[in-house]
């Protein structure tokens, strides 16, 4: 029942009925992480994602050369969910930032699940528009303080 309550919390599955809720927590799995624990390393391949249930998670990418904190993630959020999507290399590092207990759910379980509950797919797709959407916000607002500082801009 934790599990369930852990998910429902997420804004990732906060919409999904309680058998998704149900059939998603049949497949999870509990890791325990130490503060500093590297949890994947990007361009690592990857075929699960992750929930903060307690602790907390950085997300560090490197961008030009240059390794940068993009994210921390806290209890209720998630991280590597591309991973359950598409087979491609980890696009960032995730490292506990404290002792964390995180839920995992591996890409065929996570197929498994939509196969019986197809709306838990349209919260993924409703989360991942949200971030699309964020990132293009942003992306236009850089632009136009480029632009404002005399910065050419494609």
């Amino acid at each position: 029942m934790e599990v369930i309550l852990a998910l429902k919390a997420t804004p990732l599955f906060r919409e999904v009925p309680g058998e998704g809720l149900k059939r998603l927590s049949d497949f999870i799995q509990e890791k325990n992480v130490t503060s500093g624990e590297i949890i994947f390393d990007e361009n690592d391949l990857g075929d699960e994602m992750y929930f903060v249930h307690r602790g907390r998670v950085t997300v560090r990418k490197t961008i030009g050369g240059e390794s940068m904190d993009v994210e921390t993630v806290e209890g209720g959020g998630h991280f590597g969910e591309w991973a359950i999507i598409d087979d491609r290399p980890r696009a960032a590092t995730a490292i506990a930032c404290e002792a964390t207990n995180l839920l995992v759910l591996h890409k065929n379980d996570f197929r498994s699940a939509v196969q019986d509950y197809p709306d838990i797919a349209f919260e993924i797709f409703r989360e991942l528009t949200t971030r699309l959407r964020d990132i293009d916000q942003r992306y236009r607002e850089l632009i136009a303080e480029a632009r404002r500082l005399g910065i050419e801009t494609r």
